[in-house]
């Protein structure tokens, strides 16, 4: 039989707990970290970079925050450091929902958790004041895969009928949980001729140009491959949603059946400075299939999504750079020499 632990031994043990956790059986606090430095001021420019390129458009702070703390105020980081705190939050689960407010544009963001108390600060979503439409219908929800809880969904909305023509709107959302961060809304509507008279008279052309055609006219031909008889729908669609660069990319076709509506629009829509910004078009030679395209990053790693090329089917589209102060992708040069896409 073994015999008793000595008294001074369990009471170690429990100091070993209590340092750690705060209070038997609570868990020690979790700091959200944009960064550290033994310099506050390098911080403090970080801060001010971050706040200027609208990386932390989506958190709420606590009043005061975010600012940089010494070490001894956030017991258990690193003594001689500064760090720059979003804020302090009672679980790990909160303070994840929090960096994922900021990430992918803070790099540095991380949550470490503390070795003593401290006053609690954790950030919130900064909500939109939206609430969905009674006839919204979710029709897709694409995760971030690395921001955890935040959710890119696809809705559709307003539907509407027009003679033959049935459509709606696109619904863009980015979210976590209940709290809407950012939304674009693209409309649909219906094209070609849309109203009995507009109908009979595009009837009407179509016999003439077919007359015409008949006795060999190829001016005729070409006319009637653009000859639209018909009320048909040009709605934007999520054609497909690329999330290798680290955030969800929704590729996004406006377009109709009506051959002479030309081929779609194409665009990406994707979240920046705290909105979802759509890129230059994409409707180049070869941009016909939308759910073809492929995004390659001229660089890998955690700013991927700032600088990468589009193609579709293997062939290239656009270059797309990301410029933060005017809060835009922007088409620069062709694809790099060397690059295979």
């Amino acid at each position: 039989m073994r015999s008793p632990r000595p008294v001074w031994s369990v009471l170690a043990v429990l100091s070993c707990v209590l340092s750690s956790t705060g209070a038997l059986g609570a868990e020690a606090p979790w700091a959200v970290v944009l960064g550290q430095d033994a310099n506050a001021p390098a911080l403090s420019k970080k801060l001010a970079e971050l706040k200027k390129d609208r990386a932390l458009a989506w958190v709420k702070p606590a009043k005061g925050f975010p600012k940089v703390m010494a070490a001894k105020a956030l017991p258990g980081l690193e003594e001689g450091q500064q760090f720059a705190v979003l804020g302090v939050c009672g679980t790990k689960e909160d303070a994840d929902r929090a960096m994922a407010l900021v990430l992918p544009w803070a790099q540095d963001a991380s949550v470490r958790q503390l070795t003593g108390t401290a006053a609690l600060s954790c950030p919130t979503p900064n909500a939109l004041k939206s609430p969905l439409k009674t006839d919204a219908k979710v029709a897709a929800s694409h995760p971030f895969p690395n921001a955890p809880g935040l959710v890119l969904t696809e809705h559709r909305l307003n539907p509407r009928t027009v003679m033959e023509c049935q459509s709606s709107d696109l619904l863009l959302r980015v979210a976590q949980g209940p709290a809407v961060l950012a939304e674009v809304l693209m409309k649909g509507r219906c094209v070609g001729p849309c109203t009995p008279e507009a109908q009979a008279q595009a009837k009407e052309r179509v016999m003439a140009l077919q007359a015409q055609a008949k006795q060999g006219s190829t001016t005729a031909e070409l006319l009637l491959k653009d000859s639209a008889t018909s009320c048909m729908a040009r709605d934007a669609r999520v054609q497909k949603v690329v999330t290798d660069l680290g955030m969800p990319m929704a590729v996004v076709a406006v377009g109709s059946s009506i051959v002479s509506m030309k081929k779609p629009d194409g665009v990406l829509m994707a979240p920046g400075c705290g909105k979802l910004v759509e890129s230059p078009s994409l409707t180049e030679p070869g941009a016909d299939d939308l759910s073809l395209v492929e995004l390659m990053a001229d660089q890998p790693g955690p700013e991927a999504w700032k600088r990468f090329n589009v193609s579709t089917a293997g062939q290239h589209v656009a270059h797309l750079v990301w410029n933060a102060r005017k809060c835009e992708w922007q088409s620069d040069a062709p694809e790099p020499e060397g690059q295979d896409m």
